[in-house]
């Protein structure tokens, strides 16, 4: 995981570092980083929308299957399959974007908790002396009962923790003279500037009091905001949302409550990104469904399956259809009870509406009474000796009443 960290975070970590040496605040420098990332993971956004887009003008037929198909799985899969060839549509499609935006992300983060890499560019090194140095800070100013120092957790072992450069900060704005020894630490973190509107400073834990709240408030607020948007969006588009769906919803509403309390255990720096990111999120959004409305998919999926019309050769969903569809019916050779009986008995076996024999267990249990009798008849009668359905090789699977 930190490999991933840092592969995307070192060059996403200069361009904090240009934007940083702009502004010449953090505050203002991670606003300003939000927005750019935002921009350039913007083709991705839209992309993922696309797909979501046309997945869910999609899902009226899908649910139609469903309901046709209900109590016969098999056919149910197959009908599915064969409904996404026929549309050209690859229901994982919508997840690659966010596969791919998935590390940038990681990178995004590390670079915002760790100021001390990626703008004052500090050496290993020298962030583990500082690392050492605040530890031993924080461990002090807990035995005092200070309470900037209570939130910080396993301050014994800092390395450990994540939010490390921020907590590190925080150290030596309450003991500069701990880091005296340590090459260039004083000048550069002197200098850097976490203070926000002059209200808020970045570098230290929110409190329960005005102003301090109205950052892990705000973070959790801007976060369920984006929620309940994204939430009126889908039904706008799927009206049919299942009941487990609106069940998975309401355990997401109760992230952006526990997001509060989280942002309130770290310095504001980390619940400040979180309101960035929420809100340029929203109006990404915003954007995003006013380009991509119902007739716009219309227009897209009519036009994707004229393409696909022209193009020579079966498609990826055509193919995937056809090997989907070779399994399923080796798979009904091996769990067809009948596949042994004649056509004449066949035929007086009772079918359901689609033409597919339908039998009860009782039934299945004489009919494979039948193909054992059957079998040791002809080996009797080749071997005259008794032999056993297990000898035969004969599995016995009893499925429930259909």
């Amino acid at each position: 995981m930190q490999l991933i960290y840092e592969i995307f975070g070192y060059p996403l970590g200069f361009i904090m570092w240009g934007i940083y040496l702009l502004v010449k605040n953090y505050g203002v420098a991670i606003l300003l980083f939000t927005f750019v990332t935002k921009i350039l993971l913007f083709p991705l956004s839209v992309k993922q929308q696309k797909n979501t887009a046309m997945m869910s003008a999609f899902q009226p037929k899908l649910q139609a299957l469903q309901k046709k198909y209900a109590n016969n799985p098999e056919k149910l899969q197959e009908e599915q399959m064969k409904l996404y060839a026929e549309e050209g549509i690859n229901p994982m499609s919508s997840c690659l974007p966010l596969l791919i935006q998935f590390p940038v992300l990681f990178g995004i983060i590390d670079v915002v908790y760790r100021p001390l890499t990626h703008i004052m560019h500090f050496s290993k090194n020298i962030v583990t002396e500082a690392t050492l140095a605040a530890q031993n800070v924080i461990v002090a100013a807990q035995a005092n009962g200070e309470a900037w120092a209570t939130a910080v957790k396993n301050a014994d072992n800092l390395a450990k923790n994540y939010q490390s450069q921020l907590f590190i900060i925080q150290a030596y704005n309450h003991n500069p003279d701990a880091f005296a020894n340590i090459p260039g630490f004083v000048d550069a973190v002197g200098n850097f500037d976490m203070n926000l509107l002059g209200i808020f400073d970045l570098g230290v834990n929110p409190t329960w009091t005005w102003p301090a709240l109205l950052i892990p408030v705000l973070a959790g607020v801007s976060q369920l905001l984006v929620m309940i948007y994204t939430q009126v969006q889908q039904k706008k588009t799927n009206p049919e949302m299942n009941s487990s769906m609106n069940a998975m919803t309401l355990s997401l509403y109760i992230m952006p409550i526990i997001s509060v309390f989280i942002a309130r255990s770290f310095p504001m720096a980390v619940g400040y990104y979180w309101i960035c990111q929420s809100v340029f999120s929203f109006f990404q959004q915003i954007v995003l469904n006013k380009i991509y409305t119902p007739e716009k998919v219309a227009q897209l999926v009519k036009k994707d399956q004229e393409k696909k019309k022209k193009k020579k050769g079966k498609g990826y969903m055509e193919r995937m259809y056809e090997k989907q569809l070779a399994m399923l019916e080796e798979q009904k050779k091996l769990n067809n009870p009948t596949r042994n009986l004649d056509e004449e008995t066949k035929k007086e076996l009772p079918r359901d509406e689609d033409g597919n024999i339908k039998i009860s267990k009782s039934m299945q249990k004489d009919l494979e009474s039948k193909i054992i009798a059957d079998a040791r008849k002809r080996m009797e009668e080749k071997y005259k000796d008794e032999v056993s359905a297990e000898d035969l090789g004969i599995e016995i699977k009893h499925d429930d009443d259909k």
